[in-house]
């Protein structure tokens, strides 16, 4: 199994836990219109240039299944940030983190101050991200709609949204949600930008999915080395018009409560697509 499949299982749909002191709010500007090259890493990974304060030609990991920005440890040392204990949830278990306020952060148009941000070792948490300076989460990407040209190889920036405050609240609220059909049934995805494949909540797809039916053999497989799952192939998955058989992993469902309505979490690679739009205020994307 390709370590990178759940390339960042540790990181994504994190619920943060705002340290006391810390004012969960910021505020970020971008263009209206503008472009920026981004490049692609192991098939999937948006990569592109950003700036930490002073520190420029960075590099960022743009990640729609992470629900805050994570700076990586090397570069708060750079800038001597305050910091405060913080940690997420990842499913079945905690994740610990180091939190602060970063005065300053810019990729492309996006350029954000005084956001507060995750800071760890990625290299730690995540195996694609090892090389980064930073994972750009849905906190600073859902200030502008955008659109990933994968033929060109270029990120547009749209719809500008001056000072807008960021509350915490449902971390699902801005996250890009795809609605398609497995055998007839209708299920719901979180669309990761982090992510290389496909992961389905086994229990909740098999209660959407009655009588569920897989091709070939089961094959044992882990996620993050640690979270058993299982890999197979599903035939009938309808993507807007294509209807085609995906490799899947099925891993054990969340409590109840976490991420309720969610089925699973898909790459955008899977949809073998030229150009994705996200709407990030429709919580949807459409692709070509």
């Amino acid at each position: 199994m390709n370590p990178r499949f759940v390339a960042l299982a540790c990181l994504s749909l994190s619920i943060p836990s705002h340290p006391q002191g810390v004012a969960p709010s910021t505020s970020a500007e971008t263009a209206s219109v503008s472009e920026m090259p981004f490049r692609l890493s192991s098939g999937y990974l948006i990569e592109v240039e950003g700036r930490i304060g002073d520190q420029g030609k960075l590099k960022f990991v743009l990640d729609t299944g992470a629900t805050i920005t994570i700076v990586d440890q090397k570069i708060a040392d750079k800038l001597k940030l305050d910091r405060q204990p913080a940690h997420s949830f990842n499913f079945d278990r905690k994740l610990k983190w180091d939190s602060a306020i970063l005065p300053e952060l810019q990729f492309g148009p996006v350029h954000a101050t005084n956001i507060m941000v995750f800071i760890g070792r990625l290299r730690e948490y995540s195996e694609f991200a090892k090389n980064a300076d930073a994972v750009i989460g849905m906190d600073l990407l859902k200030f502008s709609n955008f659109s990933i040209d994968l033929d060109n190889k270029k990120v547009t920036f749209r719809r500008s949204m001056q000072k807008v405050t960021v509350v915490a609240d449902d971390p699902l609220f801005q996250c890009p949600i795809l609605e398609f059909q497995v055998q007839g049934h209708p299920v719901r995805l979180i669309v990761d930008t982090g992510l290389a494949g496909i992961v389905f909540y086994e229990e909740r797809l098999r209660k959407q999915v009655p009588g569920l039916r897989t091709t070939g053999r089961l094959v044992d497989a882990t996620i993050g080395d640690r979270v058993r799952a299982k890999q197979v192939t599903i035939p009938d998955v309808l993507f807007g018009k294509t209807n085609r058989q995906v490799t899947a992993l099925l891993m054990p469902s969340p409590a109840p409560e976490m991420l309720p309505e969610i089925d699973g979490v898909i790459g955008i690679a899977t949809l073998k697509a030229h150009l994705i739009n996200f709407d990030f205020s429709a919580r949807t994307l459409d692709w070509q």
